[in-house]
């Protein structure tokens, strides 16, 4: 696989599930009980030894894990183009009435008591049933990582056309309100010309966290509030004059007030590296200083732990990339997984 900025942004979209306190209801597990599990878009599914747990069955693509008490739950596309999801590496079928015959691509999950969203572009399912996203034909989703729930709000983001201009996108978010999924513009300084969504942690009912970009610059939104976050100065000085962006926010959390943002920006001779904003101060999570190219893929918190999965590139000598998945724990290295290529990751 040929290696761009653009699809490698695409890949990381981040959406994280999991609270500060990971299930208020269930102790947390000491750390070597707890299960970290490595999701490709193959759906291959490996723990945090590199062995394989699962494959998913009858699976054409998949795009997002989530993890719920010791229960792991799986979005994505059946061979079969039934519409579901996977639990615990087995199959279930949503019995969904659709009216019109349209392809089925699930992008995401999210989980609320017996409450099972699914991201089933242009429409929202919640179990059995189908609530279309408003102004749908003019909204770009973000990536395998758009949708969020919380104490049964659900929320999707990405980008919506510009209204005022009808020319370039602009970031917004749905929130479901009596059925309806109706999209709202993201604040953004006056004069932006471009800014999408890439990522969204949802807690406590109906609090947000937003990461994404604005005119190419790494930002976030607390509860719909802007924050552009901070760049090197030599990543400035580099690449503002390039007509490149100069980076990007892909997962958030929070935890007992800390917010955590994980994504990457452009350092030195590297088009990209994984970046790591803590309340706004910038932490680089590299693990080989060799690597061609490194990214943040997703943060998440279990107890007081945060955990962080980063995807370093190198170039082969046929040409391609090849993919090492790296793990982290509170910022500190733990393992490096040679030629895995994850796109999400959980933990049991």
């Amino acid at each position: 696989m040929k290696l761009s900025f653009k699809y490698c942004l695409g890949l990381c979209a981040l959406l994280v599930m999991t609270a500060c306190s990971h299930h208020e209801d269930e102790p947390i597990k000491p750390a070597e009980e707890r299960t970290v599990l490595f999701l490709t878009n193959r759906g291959e599914i490996y723990n945090q030894h590199h062995e394989l747990v699962c494959q998913l069955p009858k699976c054409d693509y998949a795009s997002q894990i989530i993890s719920d008490k010791n229960d792991y739950f799986v979005s994505g596309t059946n061979q079969n183009e039934r519409v579901g999801y996977w639990k615990n590496g087995k199959w279930n079928t949503l019995h969904v009435d659709f009216i019109d015959d349209v392809d089925h691509w699930i992008d995401g999950i999210g989980k609320w008591e017996y409450y099972i969203y699914l991201l089933d572009y242009p429409n929202v399912l919640k179990n059995s049933g189908i609530f279309p996203l408003e102004r749908a034909d003019e909204f770009i989703p973000a990536y395998m990582a758009a949708l969020a729930v919380s104490e049964g709000n659900c929320f999707v983001v990405g980008q919506l056309r510009n209204n005022v201009t009808g020319s370039g996108y602009l970031p917004a978010m749905y929130h479901e309100h009596k059925g309806r999924f109706t999209p709202e513009y993201l604040p953004v300084p006056d004069g932006t010309l471009d800014g999408y969504c890439s990522g969204i942690y949802a807690y406590n009912g109906t609090h947000t966290l937003v990461g994404g970009s604005v005119d190419g610059w790494p930002a976030i939104w607390v509860d719909k509030q802007l924050q552009i976050l901070p760049l090197t100065e030599l990543v400035y000085e580099d690449y503002v004059n390039q007509n490149v962006p100069l980076g990007v926010v892909v997962s958030l959390t929070e935890c007992e007030g800390e917010v955590y943002a994980v994504g990457s920006e452009p350092l030195g001779d590297h088009p990209f590296v994984a970046t790591m904003w803590h309340n706004g101060v910038i932490e680089h999570l590299i693990h080989d200083a060799e690597s061609d190219a490194s990214e943040a893929l997703k943060v998440m918190t279990y107890g007081s732990d945060f955990y962080v999965v980063t995807l370093e590139y190198n170039l082969g000598d046929d040409g391609e990339y090849v993919t090492t998945t790296v793990l982290w724990k509170n910022g500190e290295f733990v393992k490096a997984y040679y030629n895995l290529a994850t796109i999400s990751f959980t933990i049991v």
